[in-house]
This record gives C-alpha cells, sequence and structure tokens, in this order.
C-alpha cells in the first residue's frame, strides 16, 4: 500500500465527512434547521405557520417582529426530546467487511425567550436556542466507518432583538443571533496491518447570524408573517488528530498543517399566514425556502500531489410547505395539529452515507393549558417519516459501500411553559 497516497486520500475523505455535516440541513427541515429545537411550542402544527403565529414570547425568534403583539412581558421556556430511527443496509458492491448499523440516537436540546414592551411602540426580546445542527453515532466497526463513526455538530444561540410597530398594520423587527459553533467527527483508517486507525477532527468557532422580521396585520383577524436568516459562516480550523496510522502516514497529515473548514449556516426565508376562523378555529400555513444549492462547491483537501481537491456534493435548495390548524377546545384548552412537507437535500444518486436525510413528512399534534391569565403550559409531537434512502458508490479508504437506509423516522416530543409578568 503507498501510505503516502493513502494518508492524503483519507485526509480528502475526512474533511469531506466534516463539510457533509455542516453544509448539509433539516431544515431537519430537510437538512439541519431543525423547527423543533427552535421553539418546543411549534412541534404542535409541525413548523407550519411559524412566522405569523405570534401568540408567546417564543416569536422572538420566529418573527422578531411579531414581538409587537406581546402588551406584557413574558417569558416562555421550554425542551425537547428526539428520537431518530436510521438503519442501514448494504447491498451488491459494497466491499468493505463489518455488520450494517442503525443511528439510532437520542438528543434533547431546550430553548428560553423573553419579551419586554419598552413603550414608544418599541418592544425588547432576548433568545436562546439551538436550532442548527446534529448528532449521529454508529457501531465503530460498521461498513461506513471510514466516512465516519461519529458526528456532532451543534450551535447554540444567544439572540438579542428589538421590534418597532410602524402603524396598526405593519411591524418590524431584527436580531442577531451570536452563535456558538462546536464540530466533532471521529471515523475509522484503514491500515496496512489490517488493524484500523483513527482520525478526528475537533473544533469551535463564533459567527452572527442575522434575523430580520416583518409582520402584517391586514385584519384584526388575520397576520402575515415574514422572517428572513441571513447566511453565516463557522471557520473551523484543526489538525487531524490521528492514531494507528503509522509514522509515514502521521508525517503526511502533519505536513497539512491545520485544516480549514470553511462551513455556511445558509440564508433562510419563511412566509406564514395566520387566519382566525371564528372563536373555535384558527388556520395557519407557510411556504418556506433554504439555500443550500450555494454551497455545493466545497475544497475539502488534497490530492496525492498535495493540490486543494474541489468535491461537489449536489446538494439542493429545500423547500417548505406546511398547513395546520388550532382549535379552542374550552376557554382554557387549545389544541392543534399540523403537516408540513420539506424536500430533499440530496437525491438517491448523490446522498451521502453520513447523511440519512430525505423528504421530510411531518406530523404534529399538541395540546395548551392556561393555568390562569398569566401562565399557560403546553406538550407536543412531532413524527417525521422519510421512508427508504439509498445511498450509492460511496468510497473510503478502505473500500466501498452501497445500500440503504430503511423506514428513517424521526420522533420530536416536547414540554413548555409561558408565564406573564
Amino acid at each position: 500500500m503507498n501510505i503516502n497516497r493513502q494518508g492524503l486520500l483519507t485526509c480528502s475523505r475526512y474533511i469531506l465527512v466534516a463539510s457533509l455535516m455542516l453544509s448539509s440541513a433539516q431544515s431537519l427541515a430537510g437538512g439541519l434547521y431543525i423547527y423543533e429545537m427552535a421553539n418546543t411550542t411549534d412541534i404542535g402544527t409541525a413548523g407550519a405557520g411559524l412566522s405569523a403565529k405570534a401568540q408567546d414570547a417564543s416569536v422572538v425568534f420566529n418573527n422578531p417582529a411579531g414581538m409587537t403583539r406581546i402588551h406584557q412581558e413574558e417569558i416562555q421556556a421550554g425542551g425537547t426530546m428526539m428520537y431518530l430511527e436510521a438503519p442501514f443496509n448494504s447491498s451488491a458492491g459494497t466491499t468493505i467487511t463489518g455488520p450494517d448499523s442503525n443511528s439510532d440516537e437520542v438528543f434533547a436540546g431546550g430553548n428560553f425567550s423573553y419579551v419586554l414592551p419598552l413603550g414608544n411602540d418599541f418592544t425588547f426580546g432576548l433568545s436562546v436556542q439551538n436550532f442548527f445542527g446534529l448528532s449521529l453515532d454508529w457501531d465503530k466497526d460498521w461498513k461506513g466507518r471510514y466516512q465516519s463513526q461519529q458526528e456532532w455538530l451543534l450551535a447554540p444561540q444567544l439572540q438579542p432583538t428589538l421590534a418597532y410597530k410602524v402603524n396598526d398594520w405593519l411591524s418590524i423587527g431584527a436580531g442577531a443571533a451570536l452563535t456558538y459553533g462546536y464540530l466533532k467527527t471521529v471515523m475509522s483508517v484503514a491500515h496496512e496491518s489490517g488493524v484500523d486507525g483513527k482520525a478526528k477532527i475537533e473544533d469551535t468557532d463564533f459567527a452572527v447570524q442575522g434575523n430580520f422580521g416583518l409582520m402584517f396585520e391586514p385584519t384584526q383577524d388575520t397576520r402575515i408573517g415574514v422572517r428572513y436568516l441571513t447566511e453565516t459562516k463557522f471557520d473551523f480550523k484543526d489538525k487531524i488528530s490521528t492514531s494507528g496510522i503509522g509514522p509515514i502516514g502521521e508525517a503526511v497529515l502533519n505536513d497539512l498543517g491545520a485544516i480549514d473548514l470553511g462551513l455556511y449556516m445558509p440564508q433562510a426565508l419563511n412566509v406564514s399566514v395566520f387566519h382566525q376562523l371564528n372563536s373555535k378555529w384558527a388556520l395557519l400555513g407557510s411556504v418556506g425556502w433554504e439555500d443550500w444549492s450555494r454551497f455545493g462547491k466545497i475544497d475539502v483537501g488534497f490530492d496525492n500531489l498535495g493540490r486543494i481537491t474541489t468535491t461537489n456534493l449536489k446538494a439542493k435548495d429545500i423547500y417548505h410547505i406546511g398547513i395546520a390548524t388550532q382549535y379552542q377546545y374550552a376557554s382554557d384548552l387549545m389544541l392543534t395539529a399540523g403537516f408540513s412537507f420539506d424536500s430533499e437535500l440530496f437525491n438517491d444518486k448523490n446522498r451521502p452515507i453520513v447523511m440519512p436525510l430525505g423528504d421530510m413528512y411531518r406530523y404534529g399534534i399538541g395540546i395548551e393549558k392556561t393555568v390562569n391569565k398569566d401562565f399557560k403550559l403546553g406538550a407536543g409531537m412531532d413524527f417525521i417519516w422519510e421512508g427508504d434512502l439509498k445511498v450509492k458508490n460511496t468510497n473510503g479508504s478502505g473500500g466501498d459501500v452501497n445500500g440503504e437506509y430503511t423506514d428513517v423516522y424521526f420522533v420530536f416530543a416536547s414540554v413548555y411553559a409561558s408565564w406573564k409578568f
């Protein structure tokens, strides 16, 4: 085996895995923007109508302009639990030995929002959320171990916001999301001894993402919300940490120095409508877009001559459509239900093995109890169905992997509370 060539190609593969993690997305919508982790209140409506609801302090992140509808100091806080079921089954053309694997993951998060009316038509808000990222973990000896064994991507945000009510039918708002990015990816490296080595990259970075909103209220019963998230970039820089790849392989990677991964959170647009039909029923709807194809071509490493190589990930923009309803079952009890669809980030021909993400069909139900005039409790559940996701010709340092993830789904469950002061 040519260790020099193998080490360099492994480096390229390794960086590609990290790039895929960050330049993929769900919106865990269809990539890694995750409605459920941004706000626990959105679970009961499957993310539909999120930028037009403006019914509690969670509007700080969903649409800063909607804060002008909150006329009393208020706090909203909640927690979300996620479960992912993604069993992988290899097929003909796979040359790597080892078992198939099931990435069945449990992940938890939370959010916090605070709104303070300032007078003179100004409103201040503050939110904390982590709506971008995912955690994946496979068996250490699975067939895809040369692409990845473990992936972590976290991007918690602290966002101060300010809104202004221009007139009776228009409000504007803006926020600056101070974002702390964390990336960790671990993979095996094939070695001529027959015993796998290991490679890891782990780094943090800071970025700021803009959050801009408009709220139109043409009638007392109808409002239209628009939210725009700006593009922002993480510059993860770290030397690849390795073990078990031999002194020549170590020397090759040391010569490369620190790896610079310029990876993005893309711009996104959401337009939502809320309409109160009568005292019992309300309808919500939304459409959205996320600019993931913008980052399809990424510099990911070096070839065997030491030249920077570029990989076209062939990622696609993600499109969202959703509809939901709220039903006031009793004066102190509201029920919600919703459905939304988010298009796939990759098609079957170029889906990377580290991203079990496709078209997402999201079904949500929720309940909200008014305990008293100043305190509410709520809970929700989302079921997201993806089905079978093919993976073809995934090359690694140890060979090729073909196959598919079968019957992939997510489950989100949340609880939250709102206080007025």
